[in-house]
């Protein structure tokens, strides 16, 4: 198995992280750069948000982040059980796209929150990002369905802990 380190996003990451965000592979589902940039600052001081870098060998290459969802106020999330939490995440280089590294990752990273006690994670990507939502189902995602979400259009997609997970 494949070692990724999830180390914690500082104020130091930014530049590497706005690098990231300007790649077009990124920029065509985060949206403007500057405006998810400014929205990933803000969540380095969101108790609700953990925002991580994440590193292969010792090379930064993604970002993920996790929301707790228990008292999100999106009605398109409504009827989650207890414990649900939210990722976001991508690949910031470019030529490790394609490479099997987000299933991997996502997986890892979901298997740490489980440990942690969660009981669901939720993904909502475009119904359009076919490359997302193949790695989402890779690493073990369902389809709920289709919904509008605050942040536009959405497939909800949950991973859940299994029964011989819980503590």
């Amino acid at each position: 198995m494949t070692d990724y380190v999830f180390r914690l996003v500082t104020v130091a990451d930014l530049p590497l992280l706005a690098e990231w965000l300007e790649q077009p592979h990124v920029r065509r589902w985060w949206g403007e750069p500057e405006k998810a940039l400014v929205s990933i600052e803000e969540h380095l001081r969101d108790l609700t948000v953990e925002l991580y870098i994440v590193t292969l060998d010792d090379r930064d290459f993604a970002f993920i982040q996790v929301a707790d969802l228990d008292d999100e106020d999106d009605a398109a999330l409504n009827g989650q059980p207890e414990g649900t939490c939210g990722i976001d995440q991508f690949i910031g280089i470019e030529t490790l796209l394609g490479k099997g590294h987000g299933p991997a990752f996502m997986a890892n990273f979901c298997r740490a929150l489980f440990d942690r006690g969660k009981n669901r994670v939720l993904v909502d990507p475009h119904p359009d990002n076919i490359v997302a939502i193949r790695a989402y189902t890779k690493a073990g995602f369902q389809r709920l369905g289709e919904t509008t979400t605050n942040y536009g259009r959405a497939l909800l997609m949950a991973l859940d802990r299994q029964e011989n997970d819980r503590q």
